[in-house]
């Protein structure tokens, strides 16, 4: 039963130590990977520098290598601040490639949908409508009846009347006219069903 017990122990141990020796297995490809950038980052630093003092010589551009320098520096201080801005990068590129299929599958749903409305001539009713809804004369007609709607209020006194001034209205020009106007249009309306 000790034996036991001592083999998970080691069994435990060995683990913990495999689990420890792949975590600095990881930071030392890390570091290597920065320490490579680096390298080659000095290596390109380099012939750039070279051919850009060529061409700023032939174009007669001065530079001040004092501040060169100082842009080096800050540039390799914040080695860390680039290989975090490459990894979001990197996640980016990976959301992209992730989203792609969704983003397709929307824009079929769309398009399948967008179908269905032109076959059901809801499009077609849409563009009437906007067209209509542009036409000077509808807005001005509008206007008037929202005006209209909004000033005059129901009242008692003015709306209880007896059916024989109901007729006399009704058989006033404007009344005959407006209602004359709105039988046409519910004629139209039912031409067009």
């Amino acid at each position: 039963m000790e034996e036991i017990s001592i083999q998970n122990q080691i069994n435990e141990l060995n683990n913990k130590v495999d689990i420890l020796l792949e975590y600095i297995i990881a930071q030392n490809k890390k570091n290597q990977a920065i320490d490579d950038f680096i390298d080659d980052a000095y290596k390109v630093g380099i012939d750039l520098f070279k051919t850009s003092a060529v061409e700023l010589d032939n174009n007669g551009v001065e530079v001040d290598l004092d501040e060169v320098k100082i842009l080096i520096f800050k540039l390799l201080k914040n080695i860390q601040t680039f290989n975090t801005l490459i990894s979001m990068l990197e996640s980016m590129v990976d959301l992209i490639k992730d989203a792609t299929p969704i983003a397709r599958e929307m824009i079929i749903d769309l398009t399948y949908e967008l179908d269905k409305l032109e076959k059901d001539g809801t499009i077609a009713s849409l563009k009437t409508i906007t067209t209509n809804l542009t036409n000077p004369d509808l807005l001005n007609s509008l206007a008037k009846i929202t005006s209209v709607i909004t000033t005059v209020k129901p009242d008692e006194k003015l709306d209880n009347i007896s059916i024989f001034k109901l007729m006399k209205t009704l058989n006033t020009k404007e009344v005959k006219s407006s209602l004359s106007y709105m039988i046409r249009i519910l004629q139209e309306i039912n031409k067009k069903q």
